[in-house]
């Protein structure tokens, strides 16, 4: 409840900072590596708050190439996209952006590289790493262990603040489409505890991975 309570608090605060957000745009220099999080408008993203406790509800990685800055980000599959559109997608706007002062230029360059090898890999409505699809969290979390690296923090989904209408709401609406459920003739009860006692690494874990500085934020808190 009390996580349910903060939650519901933060979303308030969002909305009602309005007003003091900037606009975007006045960053810091970037460089490749960098962690990019916003609060996302889709459809699951009020479920990923309740969830989690945090605003973060979607991320990217920051990829310079000679003053173009993009995001490499899982949505609707692996792709780049311009900072800019990607910071308008958002709620209000707001981003807040993360540094690891471990990555050298030669390892981020290897990480974008991964990055690279994954672009048009569909978005995993099920956060798995049991399949081929990539949601967004999983993306950098990847990209990290394939240059030798640890970030964020995996946990069960049980973990998570899962106790609550949204979030079952999710599961009932992606459940039937979910292969590793249907491949055992599950049904939703089954498929339920199924997803719980599966691993994700969400995007709060990350923003909070003591490796991590940020360099910048609009939120109001």
């Amino acid at each position: 409840m009390k996580k349910l309570i903060a939650a519901a608090i933060l979303c308030v605060c969002l909305v009602a900072g309005t007003l003091y957000a900037t606009a975007g745009g006045n960053y810091p220099p970037l460089k490749d590596g960098d962690l990019i999080f916003q609060t996302s408008t889709s459809d699951q993203s009020s479920a990923i708050i309740f969830a989690t406790g945090s605003a973060f509800s979607h991320m990217g990685i920051i990829k310079n190439e000679h003053g173009v800055i993009t995001v490499i980000e899982a949505a609707a599959k692996v792709r780049e996209t311009p900072l800019h559109a990607w910071v308008n997608r958002g709620l209000l706007k707001r981003v807040a952006i993360y540094r690891d002062q471990r990555l050298t230029p030669e390892i981020a360059r290897q990480l974008l590289s991964y990055s690279s090898t994954l672009y048009g890999k569909p978005y995993d409505l099920f956060f798995s790493f049991n399949n081929d699809a990539i949601y967004c969290s999983e993306l950098p979390y990847l990209a990290y262990k394939a240059v030798g690296m640890e970030i964020g923090k995996v946990q069960k989904i049980s973990e998570l603040n899962i106790n609550n209408m949204l979030v079952r709401k999710l599961v009932q609406s992606r459940w039937k489409r979910d292969s590793e459920c249907t491949e055992r003739d599950f049904d939703f009860d089954q498929c339920y505890r199924y997803i719980l006692n599966q691993s994700l690494v969400t995007p709060v874990s990350i923003a909070n991975d003591p490796s991590l500085k940020m360099i910048y934020s609009n939120y109001p808190l």
